[in-house]
């Protein structure tokens, strides 16, 4: 059983817990545009692109490599981004 005081820090202590975990409430309207934009969704031209720098790379092309990477690194972020920028 607790005590008077006790039990009022413990009602400070559950108000502050709640309080933390009430996230304020960001806007939705880029979070929505960019839903299921992620690394995972990214079209195979731009994988097959991501790939064949980086065979590039390893086969000693590395110019061409770094070229086709930034170019295919442009285009995932174009891709990604493209709802923010169209809208």
């Amino acid at each position: 059983m607790l005590s008077s005081d006790e039990r009022r820090m413990w009602d400070d202590i559950e108000r502050c817990y709640a309080a933390e975990i009430e996230e304020p409430a960001l806007p939705g309207l880029h979070r929505s545009r960019l839903q299921g934009r992620g690394i995972d969704d990214l079209p195979a031209a731009v994988v097959a692109a991501l790939w064949g720098s980086i065979l590039l790379v390893l086969f000693g092309f590395v110019p061409a490599g770094f070229a086709v990477g930034a170019v295919t690194a442009g285009a995932a972020l174009l891709w990604r981004y493209w709802p923010l920028l169209h809208g």
